[in-house]
């Protein structure tokens, strides 16, 4: 820990997802007693009625929110109860907590009360008491999984296309950012965008539904010729991008040119397409938007030259 956070005249701790505590500054030391033995899990530091508030809200405030502002918490202080406000953030799979102790409590003095009676009653009750405790602990475990389950359910709806279960825009600007940070650093990276061609007419023709199956089934057509090689995701209408990494040119280009073969010549389930395709290769001076800029002017040159080709910068 770096020395002016250790000295930081505020309480500081870092704790696991499992709650148990990897290190704690001194002001927290003080706090809880020097003599006392370090605790190993957050459990140990909190009041019985303030472990059952922190386990039944700070799981599902983290997960959905990525922090916690302003939680109310009682520490089981070297002189007694000490009620504290605690902020906390996610960072590299810890939880980072800053607590600072209430001296002046006003505001917070009747739930103080109602803890510290909740607290005697706690001590009081039977063992079977003690075992309904239990039980509610074990039922707001399963809320949090329920929560967490839910929560990438929506992550996944928020970068999925509704229409052709590719990954949308949103995902495609995320990863790309990501994959040219790498490129930077000497990975190779490669970026097709490809459109199909008269598309319009198919949807004057045929109709709007008819366009969806088609763009459904050359978003299975995609994947399957990519085959795990790179990511494919739906930027929008009739138009498509495949990031390729650890692809040279000339294995872009070879890429791009079977894949606008396979097309050309598949068979298909609704009405045939062609392609075309623009491909643009990382270079020293690229950034995300200047990659894409330089695929979707390769492809402007495709679809200007004949369309169903390929054109490489």
């Amino acid at each position: 820990m770096e020395e002016q956070l250790n000295l930081a005249p505020f309480c500081y701790l870092v704790i696991e997802e499992s709650y148990r505590i990897v290190e704690m500054n001194v002001a927290m030391r003080e706090l809880i007693g020097t003599e006392r033995p370090m605790p190993t899990h957050v459990h140990e530091l909190l009041t019985i009625a303030s472990r059952v508030y922190f386990q039944t809200y700070f799981m599902p405030s983290i997960t959905l929110h990525g922090k916690v502002n302003e939680m109310f918490l009682t520490i089981k202080g070297a002189e007694g109860p000490v009620p504290v406000l605690m902020n906390t953030a996610k960072r590299n799979g810890h939880f980072e907590c800053a607590m600072i102790p209430m001296t002046e409590r006003g505001e917070y003095e009747k739930e103080l009360l109602l803890a510290k009676r909740n607290a005697e009653k706690i001590h009081q009750e039977t063992a079977e008491a003690y075992a309904k405790l239990q039980s509610l602990m074990e039922k707001v475990e399963q809320k949090q999984r329920e929560l967490e389950e839910l929560n990438t359910s929506l992550q996944q709806m928020t970068t999925t296309d509704p229409l052709t279960g590719l990954k949308n825009r949103r995902y495609l600007e995320e990863i790309l950012s990501e994959m040219t940070g790498q490129a930077e650093a000497g990975r190779p990276l490669s970026l097709l965008v490809i459109d199909i061609d008269f598309f319009k007419r198919i949807n004057d023709t045929y109709g709007h539904q008819m366009g969806d199956a088609v763009l459904q089934e050359l978003s299975w057509k995609l994947l399957s010729e990519t085959d795990g090689q790179g990511i494919v995701s739906r930027m929008g209408g009739e138009e498509f991008v495949i990031l390729l990494p650890d692809a040279s040119k000339d294995e872009a280009h070879s890429f791009a040119e079977q894949l606008r073969r396979q097309i050309e010549h598949a068979e298909w389930l609704h009405v045939p397409v062609t392609v075309s395709i623009g491909v643009a290769v990382f270079e020293n001076e690229d950034n995300a938007d200047s990659l894409f800029a330089r695929a979707d002017e390769a492809l402007y040159i495709s679809k200007n030259s004949g369309r169903n080709r390929v054109t490489v910068t």
